[in-house]
């Protein structure tokens, strides 16, 4: 019994061996040598890119939901549907994975520039997850191969010095003289030296946001900017902006274009201006006015009225409201905007204001008008000049103060960048919108306060903070940042 068992033993051993020998040779027949069997860190970052531009400049979340909390395009509600939401958050922690898996690889390379850039556009889309839902796994996310299933979740003031910290690190770490950051990188293709500004401008951002909650962190990150300006320099020009420009060719066409459906004509699309913008141009002679609307069927600027009574408001249909303007959203070759030097100017201008450095206040806010303005090349400089001396845009004049003039200018150059602009009016109130959905309208006196956590998170990860107040899917818990009072 035991001979036979060894004669079977040696016979299954035998032809394991056999077969193993013969899928080797398999795989050696069927092994494609020009396939790629090492990805470069510069494609992952560029897939990642690819990833967050999507999902930031697209309809859904840009137009449909932050766009319309903003008071940027209207819509006919605050729509909510559980799996848009949950691939939303999905999405968000891909394309921060993805800028991980960018900085190994990079790190691997011993590509100090890729690793910075990588660096710099995690922080960029933490920020902006973390200012739609407030507390996120961060320190402990992207750790699965370190046996982290289960990430607890940051409170939003942790995420934020940890953005800080990363940005000052890859700020530290750029060098033009180093390695090229490749191929992967679509929105300042290679450019270190705009990488510089763009990762700076970036602590600017982060600072300024932070500084309602903070102004002691805020106002030692702008002064170290600022004071070491050779080290650390700023976007100062439209040159500068952090734009994604296309080629204009399908299938790589600018995302509102092509996504909105307009094939040419911006006319036949359904979406529409919000009044809070058209209000913020018109109400102020604002040159760039007819940059960012078309005139309605009647000759005249109208947008989409957000209320209890928006459905059967007769200024809603499409003949009444006016329509993106095609430098935004009917260009094939138009671009996605990340960062530009105007809000940079604003930026100071409200630190020098709030006595968080030490500047001219007046000239910078003067500057964010101007490069706002300019960047379309649409608009005059005598146009300019007029604009600046509006009684409610003229420094120290009319019924606003200084520091609402910024934020309703930072506003205005905001547009198209929904995340941020939702993220500007939460913490400033400017402007005040008081247009609440139908829906919502009787309960709430301001547009949403956050978006709703993924169910996947709230089912799955035991570390979920059930001490976050949702209410009403959009509101409960203000993030840390949102210090408005009065506001529900």
């Amino acid at each position: 019994m035991k001979k036979i068992f060894k004669a079977l033993l040696f016979l299954s051993v035998g032809a394991l061996l056999a077969m193993a020998s013969c899928t080797s040779e398999f795989d050696e027949l069927n092994t494609n040598p020009n396939a790629a069997t090492v990805v470069p860190g510069t494609n992952v970052l560029g897939s990642s890119m690819t990833l967050s531009a999507g999902t930031l400049f697209g309809t859904r979340l840009s137009c449909y939901y932050t766009g319309t909390y903003c008071g940027y395009i209207g819509s006919d509600d605050y729509e909510y549907r559980v799996g848009i939401n949950n691939s939303m958050w999905t999405s968000m922690y891909n394309i921060m994975t993805r800028a991980v898996d960018a900085m190994r690889l990079a790190k691997e390379e011993g590509n100090d520039n890729l690793y910075a850039a990588a660096l710099t556009f995690k922080a960029y889309n933490a920020q902006k997850t973390t200012d739609m839902w407030g507390d996120i796994p961060y320190s402990q996310a992207f750790k699965l191969g370190e046996g982290i299933t289960y990430p607890v979740y940051d409170s939003q003031e942790l995420v934020y010095n940890t953005i800080l910290s990363e940005l000052k690190t890859a700020a530290d770490m750029f060098d033009e003289n180093g390695e090229n950051i490749g191929e992967g990188d679509f929105i300042l293709n290679g450019d270190v030296m705009l990488w510089k500004k763009f990762c700076n401008s970036l602590r600017l951002r982060v600072a300024i946001r932070m500084s309602s909650a903070d102004a002691a962190t805020a106002s030692a990150t702008i002064q170290d900017i600022l004071n070491n300006s050779t080290k650390y320099p700023i976007m100062t020009e439209n040159s500068d902006n952090a734009y994604w420009w296309f080629p204009g060719i399908a299938p790589d066409q600018e995302i509102w274009y092509e996504s909105m459906g307009t094939s040419g004509d911006a006319e036949k699309t359904g979406w529409r201006l919000q009044q809070p913008i058209i209000d913020a141009l018109q109400d102020n002679n604002d040159p760039r006015l007819p940059v960012y609307a078309d005139k309605n069927d009647y000759g005249v600027y109208s947008g989409h009225r957000m209320g209890p009574f928006q459905a059967s408001d007769t200024m809603n249909n499409n003949a009444n409201r006016s329509h993106i303007g095609d430098w935004f959203m009917n260009d094939p070759a138009g671009f996605v905007p990340y960062m530009n030097c105007a809000e940079v100017y604003f930026g100071l201008a409200e630190a020098y204001e709030r006595d968080l450095a030490t500047g001219d206040a007046k000239v910078a806010y003067e500057m964010g008008i101007t490069y706002s303005c300019m960047e379309s090349g649409q608009i005059e400089p005598s146009q300019i000049a007029t604009f600046l001396a509006e009684p409610e845009v003229i420094w120290d004049g009319g019924t606003t103060s200084n520091l609402e003039k910024i934020a309703l200018q930072k506003y205005v150059a905001l547009f198209k960048q929904s995340v941020e602009a939702w993220s500007e009016v939460r913490r400033t109130d400017v402007p005040l919108l008081t247009g609440v959905s139908a829906e919502y309208a009787s309960a709430h006196n301001r547009p949403p306060f956050r978006l709703a956590y993924a169910d996947e998170e709230k089912s799955l990860n035991i570390n979920f903070p059930y001490d976050v107040e949702e209410e009403d899917i959009f509101y409960g818990t203000q993030v840390w940042w949102d210090k408005r009072t009065g506001v529900e």
